[in-house]
């Protein structure tokens, strides 16, 4: 075996051994979190509820993204484990008629609107359906960042990575979004878990 082999067999082990970065553990303590609306990134406009002509001009639906039941789920999710989640009144504030691209923007916004909450900034990175109308799974990226606003440190990222998850039962694309938004945000924040006030 000539070095030139040996040297690249090498390399392959060594890359083969590598293990990804671990992710940041979850803070000790959280006593408040202000969620920030998702930024999504898929150039899809994600409609659950209020997209049709009929929608819109007969019932008068509110507009709802998969966005909006993101940030939802995630108020709900730090909520119930008891942790104080700023009110999406005081945030919509916060962000005016300009949504957050990165965590540091959000956290910078977070700031100056005097928010005294961990900012929780989430990424809608894939967002698929499986067919347009018989959704029975949804590919489904998500990334989710904890900044302090005080000083822009990054106490936390977490990451749900591409995958399906299965929409059954839903009767429609909608529903099939509601399904997929709220099992991917309680795994996303499932590291939260231990965290207490």
């Amino acid at each position: 075996m000539s070095l030139r082999h040996f040297v690249w067999a090498a390399g392959l082990v060594l890359l083969a051994c590598a293990r990804p970065p671990a992710p940041a553990p979850p803070p000790k303590a959280l006593r408040a979190v202000a969620v920030f609306p998702p930024n999504n990134r898929t150039g899809d406009e994600l409609l659950v509820a209020g997209g049709s002509l009929l929608e819109r001009y007969a019932f008068h639906t509110e507009r709802v993204t998969v966005g909006d039941v993101v940030a939802a789920e995630a108020r709900g999710e730090l909520s119930d484990r008891g942790i104080d989640v700023v009110a999406p009144e005081v945030v919509d504030a916060a962000v005016a008629d300009y949504a957050a691209r990165t965590p540091e923007t959000a956290a910078r916004q977070a700031a100056r609107a005097h928010i005294d909450a961990t900012v929780l900034y989430i990424e809608i990175r894939r967002w698929e359906h499986n067919a347009p109308f018989n959704t029975v799974s949804i590919i489904v990226s998500l990334s989710a960042t904890l900044i302090d606003p005080a000083d822009g440190r990054v106490v936390w990222t977490g990451e749900f990575p591409s995958r399906p998850i299965a929409t059954t039962g839903a009767v429609n694309p909608g529903a099939a979004d509601v399904i997929a938004a709220t099992k991917a945000t309680t795994e996303l924040l499932a590291p939260l878990t231990a965290i207490h006030p």
